[in-house]
């Protein structure tokens, strides 16, 4: 499949506390999160040359620095050069930090086509006593849902449609129960998934929805869950002066990174639940191939 990298707004990255004594001006900061339910492990290729290898479903990479330049991105399944999933142009801007989330399906069957979502991780470092928190929804059988904490006090995310991210939410660090719900006007909906969850002082938080509500497991599917994973943040030096803050270590390899929530509920959200409700984040541009 040859196609395009949809470029969205606000999400996630990990490593966040690291950052360099003299980054390059002109360099970018990427990131690579595997999300596709029905596909293997894959290798990642940027300008013909494999940076990522044998990358697992719900792994996120480290960060990798590049010049800020376009690149020919290309995905195939690992180990097999010869079979390419994606191919397309991404372009990278000076200073950015961002998430590449390789999403979508690769079975004959999909009804969402595989399309790496590029989304710029643009949190601020959270001050003392406090983490923040973003929610990523890229399952591709899941409807429009609303993500809220602590018994429903807090929204972190509502009417959030697949592929796209929620803005970062400022929450006391410690412990956590987010709960997954059908869309609806109070994002006060019985929820249908929940989740214990650690958040650490002064850290951002990518909370990532990953799987089918539906799974077919033995045809390879993996089953819906939550993978958080540490972002990369932004400082403020002075007032009206941002400064990013990215890591400094550039991958050769994927790790996982945090373990994936625990599910504590698993009634599915259908269709009737959530057809009032409506898609109000929408990716922003695409970069042809």
């Amino acid at each position: 499949m040859v196609g395009t990298l949809v470029v969205g707004g606000a999400v996630g990255q990990e490593d966040a506390d690291t950052t360099t004594d003299a980054p390059d001006q002109d360099s970018a900061f990427i990131r690579v999160a595997h999300v596709s339910p029905d596909a293997p492990p894959v290798d990642v290729y940027v300008d013909g040359e494999q940076i990522l290898a044998d990358v697992p479903f719900g792994a996120v990479s480290d960060y990798a620095e590049f010049p800020a330049d376009t690149y020919n991105v290309t995905i195939t399944p690992a180990g097999d050069n010869e079979t390419v999933v994606f191919e397309g142009n991404l372009t990278l801007e000076a200073r950015s930090v961002s998430t590449l989330f390789a999403s979508g399906e690769v079975s004959e069957n999909a009804t969402q086509p595989f399309e790496p979502v590029l989304f710029e991780d643009d949190a601020f470092q959270p001050a003392e006593n406090e983490s923040a928190v973003s929610v990523a929804h890229m399952s591709p059988d899941a409807p429009t849902v609303d993500v809220t904490a602590n018994n429903g006090s807090v929204v972190l995310a509502q009417n959030l449609s697949y592929q796209n991210a929620s803005e970062y939410v400022t929450v006391p660090a410690g412990n956590h129960t987010v709960e997954i719900r059908p869309a609806s006007p109070g994002a006060n909906a019985t929820p249908v998934f929940t989740a214990n969850v650690t958040l650490e002082n002064e850290t951002a938080y990518s909370a990532i929805a990953v799987g089918y509500i539906e799974a077919n497991e033995t045809a390879g599917q993996q089953p819906f869950n939550v993978t958080l994973v540490e972002d990369a943040t932004m400082t403020v030096n002075l007032p009206g002066e941002e400064t990013e803050a990215p890591p400094t270590e550039t991958p050769t390899n994927v790790t996982e990174t945090e373990e994936p929530m625990t599910e504590t509920e698993t009634e599915t959200p259908t269709a009737t639940e959530t057809e009032a409700a409506t898609e109000t984040e929408e990716p922003m541009t695409e970069t042809e191939a």
